[in-house]
């Protein structure tokens, strides 16, 4: 399964135009685990708007790199920018 820090990496590499393979190899997952995750935020994407799912998924990454901490400050930096 993957982490919220993989899954913000491959959204990222995914808009950049890697390979699920490539992204797999970039990331430590296997090529299947990384579709299996493209499908789950496209199934998300269809259920709510694109771009609230596209934001939480790159900052559930980036909550999970600082350990939770700093939540509001990064949110509030969202809102600002």
């Amino acid at each position: 399964m993957a982490n919220p820090q993989q899954i913000a990496k491959l959204v990222k590499l995914r808009a950049l135009g890697w390979s699920q393979k490539e992204i797999a190899d970039q990331i430590g997952l296997s090529r299947q685990a990384v579709a299996y995750q493209l499908q789950k935020l496209k199934n998300a994407s269809l259920k709510t708007n694109v771009d609230d799912v596209f934001t939480a998924a790159l900052l559930g990454g980036l909550v999970a790199a600082a350990g939770g901490i700093g939540l509001a400050m990064i949110l509030d930096a969202l809102k600002k920018g």
